[in-house]
C-alpha cells in the first residue's frame, strides 16, 4: 500500500512538473494597448505645452483650417491646441463645440471622446464661474474705490472748512481784542 501511495505521489509530481514545463514554454501574451483619439489629444496637449506664441498661432491656424474642411475628421490637433495655456477662451470654446458636433455626428466611433467632451464642458463651467467671480470682485472693487474717492473728497472739504474756520476764529479773536482795547480806552476817558 505504501508503494502505491509513493507511486501516486511520484506520478502526480511528474505530471505537475510537465504542466509547469509546458506552461513555461508558452510565450507570454503581450497586453494589447489601444490608443484612442482622446489619448492622442491629451498626449498632444502634453507635448505642445512649451510652444512659443508664434508657434502656437501657426499651429492653431493650421489645425483650424484642417478641422473646418467639410470632409475632415482630423480634430485632434485643434482640440489639443485649444487646451494650450496660450489659447484664448474663444479658441477653447470653438474647439469644444467642434468636438461636441463630431461626437454627435459619429457617436459610435468616439466613445472615449464623450468623456473628453464632458471634461471640457466641466472645464468651461469652471472658467465661466471664475469669470463671474472675477467680474463680481471687479464690481465690488470699483464700488469700494468710488466710496473711497467720495470719502477722500469729503475729508478734503472738511480740511478746507477747518482752515477757513481757523481763519475766522483768528479774525474774531482779533475783533474781540480790538473791542477790549476800545472798551479800555472808553473806561480810561471816563475816569
Amino acid at each position: 500500500m505504501k508503494k502505491a501511495y509513493w507511486a501516486l505521489i511520484v506520478a502526480a509530481g511528474l505530471s505537475l512538473s510537465g504542466c509547469a514545463a509546458k506552461e513555461a514554454q508558452r510565450p507570454k501574451e503581450e497586453p494589447v494597448v489601444r490608443t484612442t483619439e482622446a489619448d492622442a489629444i491629451l498626449a498632444c496637449a502634453a507635448e505642445n505645452r512649451k510652444f512659443s506664441r508664434q508657434e502656437f498661432d501657426r499651429a492653431y491656424k493650421a489645425a483650424l483650417a484642417k478641422a473646418t474642411q467639410p470632409d475632415s475628421a482630423e480634430l485632434s490637433p485643434l482640440i489639443c491646441l485649444s487646451l494650450h495655456p496660450q489659447a484664448t477662451y474663444k479658441q477653447f470654446k470653438a474647439a469644444t463645440e467642434v468636438l461636441v458636433r463630431s461626437v454627435r455626428k459619429h457617436p459610435e466611433s468616439a466613445p472615449s471622446l464623450r468623456g473628453l467632451v464632458q471634461l471640457l464642458q466641466r472645464l468651461d463651467q469652471e472658467k465661466i464661474g471664475k469669470r463671474a467671480q472675477n467680474s463680481k470682485h471687479t464690481d465690488e472693487r470699483e464700488e469700494l474705490e468710488s466710496e473711497n474717492k467720495e470719502l477722500l473728497d469729503r475729508i478734503e472739504t472738511l480740511e478746507k472748512n477747518a482752515v477757513q474756520d481757523q481763519d475766522r476764529i483768528k479774525g474774531l479773536q482779533q475783533q474781540i481784542e480790538q473791542l477790549k482795547n476800545i472798551e479800555n480806552i472808553i473806561k480810561n476817558r471816563e475816569r
